[in-house]
């Protein structure tokens, strides 16, 4: 898709972090940005407007797209870069969505917590928590969390948060429980190792499944060079054994078909800088217990410097089966210059369609994507760009959308009320932090994306925190 971003007239309103304001638009579509202020009241006029708040602003009907602040960093370590919150992932069971993420952004890698926040009317307004028993001291020196991942299991009505923690004495998978998505158990630890990395969780909740009610566990095991897998049969309480998947993979996202076969898609990079390789499946059809190894795509993509921007893919499944893969990549550029986001699908997990171009015109990466369990087809995707011309080398954020399975593509919805400079952002190994991933949840008709934005920072102290959108599919938008 080559169509430039839609950029709306940016009647930008700048308000006081000190105290609340009342914010006007214009008749014009507006970026409006009321987020790490007071109670401010805000009001639109006409046009498309976007308008990033915190969750106790009044922000009037007149505001078409409204993003709500999700996360408050009230750590004060000294290892982290406050205030800061990454790496968001959500999930929706009906109109209830949960999202989790990093909380205090520490540059070696990790961060002080786990933040969490509910929402129960489809993302429109949010309560917030953090995990409990997840770091010593609140993310001082001995532990620090990352990978936060959630997921529903609807037999034993439980949400679970996946965690990766990191000490001096190696690492851990945690795994933390509620029935309500605002209030958690200490965490269950379900693995051990020296260098374990980037956890995934998924459940299965097909009546059609003969594993319903089974949840699983996917990370890698650096030390032993390998992807390991767990499951769950009684709400997260207790894990299997760890099962050898397969040799290392990076990035596990596992999605459960209908029919129960659970397809893990990962990425096989190559070199340090992971910019060449493949992306991979593991496929299992008897519930976790073996899997075959099948090859998604190759891989390609540019370096986009600065940014810490790692090739990870991003999946989901819909209500028929159909699997989507999602990642950035640069086989479309002449000369592999800049990234588009790609996308592959497959309807065994086995065979998988060649990439075509989702995004085509800003160089775009980190992605979430989301699949209607409602409505086979419909899709939603998250993404980070570049802003192009005077704005370059600052990051925005976008959405775009499909009703047919991927073919084509609504035209990208800006969702950054600001253009994001890079030193806006928390400094990590690899470079400037947003995350390596967001994500997309669907919640009673409406696409809920998750992702990160900042403003300026205030006296030495960042200003970065996790943002949802409440958006209505394209069709029913004005």
């Amino acid at each position: 898709m080559r169509r430039a971003l839609a950029i709306l007239a940016l009647a930008l309103v700048l308000v006081s972090t000190a105290a609340a304001a009342t914010i006007h638009g214009t008749k014009h579509g507006d970026l409006l940005q009321a987020a790490f202020g007071g109670v401010d009241r805000v009001s639109c006029g006409g046009g498309r407007d976007v308008v990033s708040a915190d969750a106790s602003d009044r922000v009037a009907s007149d505001c078409e797209v409204v993003l709500r602040r999700l996360s408050v960093d009230p750590y004060a370590n000294r290892d982290s870069q406050h205030e800061t919150a990454v790496e968001p992932d959500d999930f929706a069971w009906g109109t209830t969505v949960v999202a989790a993420f990093q909380l205090g952004r520490r540059e070696s890698g990790a961060a002080a917590n786990i933040g969490t926040a509910v929402s129960t009317d489809a993302g429109r307004t949010w309560r917030r928590s953090v995990l409990p028993g997840v770091t010593v001291n609140a993310g001082g020196p001995e532990t620090a969390a990352s990978d936060p991942t959630v997921g529903y299991d609807a037999v034993h009505g439980v949400w679970l948060v996946g965690v990766l923690t990191l000490d001096g004495d190696g690492s851990s998978v945690l795994v933390a429980r509620s029935t309500d998505g605002l209030h958690w158990s200490a965490p269950i630890d379900a693995a051990d190792g020296p260098i374990l990395d980037k956890d995934w969780l998924a459940c299965d909740n097909s009546p059609t499944s003969p594993h319903e009610g089974r949840c699983y566990l996917e990370y890698s095991d650096d030390e032993k060079n390998i992807t390991v897998s767990q499951s769950s049969d009684d709400g997260g309480l207790t894990w299997s054994p760890p099962v050898r998947a397969g040799s290392i993979l990076v990035g596990t996202q596992p999605v459960i078909q209908p029919n129960g076969t659970l397809t893990v898609v990962a990425g096989d990079y190559r070199g340090e800088e992971a910019l060449t390789g493949s992306i991979a499946a593991l496929r299992s059809t008897d519930g976790g217990a073996t899997f075959q190894r099948f090859t998604v795509s190759n891989l390609q993509s540019a370096n986009d410097d600065p940014m810490r921007a790692i090739a990870l893919p991003s999946v989901d499944v819909d209500s028929n089966g159909t699997i989507y893969a999602v990642w950035h990549d640069c086989r479309f550029r002449r000369a592999c210059t800049a990234n588009d986001i790609v996308l592959s699908t497959s309807t065994d997990g086995a065979t998988w369609t060649a990439p075509v171009r989702v995004t085509g015109s800003f160089d775009s990466f980190i992605t979430g994507i989301g699949a209607d369990p409602t409505e086979p087809g419909h899709l939603g995707l998250v993404y980070a760009y570049f802003h192009s011309g005077k704005t370059a080398n600052t990051l925005g954020i976008a959405y775009t959308e499909s009703g047919n399975g991927g073919r084509t593509w609504s035209a990208p919805q800006r969702l950054d009320t600001q253009a994001m400079p890079m030193s806006w952002l928390p400094a990590s190994e690899g470079g400037r932090m947003v995350g390596d991933y967001f994500s997309t949840a669907f919640a009673g008709g409406r696409a809920v994306p998750v992702f990160t934005l900042a403003r300026a920072p205030v006296n030495g102290r960042f200003r970065e925190a996790i943002f949802a959108a409440s958006l209505k599919p394209a069709g029913q938008r004005r």
